[in-house]
Protein backbone atom coordinates (compact mmCIF):
# COMPACT_ATOMS: atom_id res chain seq x y z
CA UNK A 1 0.00 0.00 0.00
CA UNK A 2 1.27 2.96 -0.80
CA UNK A 3 1.98 6.66 1.41
CA UNK A 4 0.26 10.01 0.55
CA UNK A 5 2.39 12.29 -0.65
CA UNK A 6 3.88 15.07 1.37
CA UNK A 7 1.42 17.72 2.23
CA UNK A 8 -1.70 15.73 0.76
CA UNK A 9 -2.07 14.23 3.83
CA UNK A 10 -6.21 14.33 5.08
CA UNK A 11 -6.92 15.62 1.62
CA UNK A 12 -7.79 11.94 0.32
CA UNK A 13 -11.42 12.09 1.47
CA UNK A 14 -13.56 14.86 0.82
CA UNK A 15 -14.68 16.61 4.24
CA UNK A 16 -18.79 15.07 5.06
CA UNK A 17 -20.56 18.52 4.62
CA UNK A 18 -18.82 19.21 1.63
CA UNK A 19 -20.96 20.46 -1.53
CA UNK A 20 -18.95 19.20 -4.52
CA UNK A 21 -21.47 19.70 -7.57
CA UNK A 22 -23.23 23.00 -9.25
CA UNK A 23 -26.81 20.91 -8.38
CA UNK A 24 -25.62 20.16 -4.06
CA UNK A 25 -24.71 23.89 -3.95
CA UNK A 26 -28.17 24.49 -5.63
CA UNK A 27 -29.89 22.14 -3.38
CA UNK A 28 -28.32 23.22 -0.41
CA UNK A 29 -29.70 27.03 -1.34
CA UNK A 30 -33.17 25.91 -2.17
CA UNK A 31 -32.36 27.07 -5.91
CA UNK A 32 -32.65 25.99 -9.25
CA UNK A 33 -31.25 29.38 -10.36
CA UNK A 34 -27.54 29.82 -12.72
CA UNK A 35 -25.36 29.00 -9.61
CA UNK A 36 -22.21 29.98 -11.62
CA UNK A 37 -23.87 33.75 -12.17
CA UNK A 38 -23.81 33.92 -8.63
CA UNK A 39 -20.32 32.88 -8.22
CA UNK A 40 -19.68 35.65 -11.18
CA UNK A 41 -21.42 38.69 -10.21
CA UNK A 42 -22.30 37.97 -6.38
CA UNK A 43 -18.87 36.62 -4.94
CA UNK A 44 -20.50 33.09 -4.12
CA UNK A 45 -18.13 31.26 -2.32
CA UNK A 46 -16.65 28.45 -4.34
CA UNK A 47 -13.15 27.09 -4.21
CA UNK A 48 -11.69 25.78 -6.98
CA UNK A 49 -8.91 22.98 -8.52
CA UNK A 50 -7.73 24.55 -11.55
CA UNK A 51 -6.71 21.34 -13.63
CA UNK A 52 -5.83 21.37 -17.67
CA UNK A 53 -8.94 20.98 -19.22
CA UNK A 54 -11.44 21.41 -16.80
CA UNK A 55 -11.95 22.16 -13.14
CA UNK A 56 -13.02 21.02 -10.13
CA UNK A 57 -14.52 23.12 -7.07
CA UNK A 58 -16.65 22.69 -3.99
CA UNK A 59 -18.25 24.66 -1.44
CA UNK A 60 -19.12 24.70 2.84
CA UNK A 61 -22.33 24.90 3.54
CA UNK A 62 -20.71 27.57 6.81
CA UNK A 63 -19.11 29.93 3.84
CA UNK A 64 -22.46 29.93 1.71
CA UNK A 65 -24.72 30.58 4.55
CA UNK A 66 -22.80 33.74 5.57
CA UNK A 67 -22.69 34.81 2.32
CA UNK A 68 -26.23 34.33 1.32
CA UNK A 69 -27.10 36.43 4.92
CA UNK A 70 -24.86 38.98 3.83
CA UNK A 71 -26.17 38.78 -0.05
CA UNK A 72 -30.07 39.30 1.71
CA UNK A 73 -28.50 42.45 4.00
CA UNK A 74 -27.49 44.15 1.12
CA UNK A 75 -30.73 43.67 -0.77
CA UNK A 76 -32.26 45.29 1.81
CA UNK A 77 -30.55 47.99 2.26
CA UNK A 78 -30.85 48.36 -1.41
CA UNK A 79 -34.16 48.58 -1.17
CA UNK A 80 -34.45 50.65 1.60
CA UNK A 81 -32.34 53.38 -0.08
CA UNK A 82 -34.60 52.69 -3.36
CA UNK A 83 -37.55 53.36 -1.44
CA UNK A 84 -36.24 56.38 -0.09
CA UNK A 85 -35.24 58.29 -3.59
CA UNK A 86 -38.51 57.00 -4.72
CA UNK A 87 -40.21 59.28 -1.72
CA UNK A 88 -37.82 62.30 -2.65
CA UNK A 89 -38.50 62.02 -6.50
CA UNK A 90 -42.54 61.67 -5.28
CA UNK A 91 -41.57 65.03 -3.30
CA UNK A 92 -40.33 66.94 -5.68
CA UNK A 93 -42.60 65.73 -8.65
CA UNK A 94 -45.35 67.40 -6.08
CA UNK A 95 -43.92 70.85 -5.56
CA UNK A 96 -44.96 73.35 -8.20
CA UNK A 97 -42.78 74.69 -10.84
CA UNK A 98 -43.75 78.04 -9.35
CA UNK A 99 -42.10 77.30 -6.16
CA UNK A 100 -38.89 76.34 -8.09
Amino acid sequence: MSEPSPGTAGLQTPPENRLDSWKEIASYLDRDVTMQRWEKREGMPVHRHLHDKASSFYAFPAELDAWQQNRKLRLEKSKKSATWWARVARLLWAVPSSWS
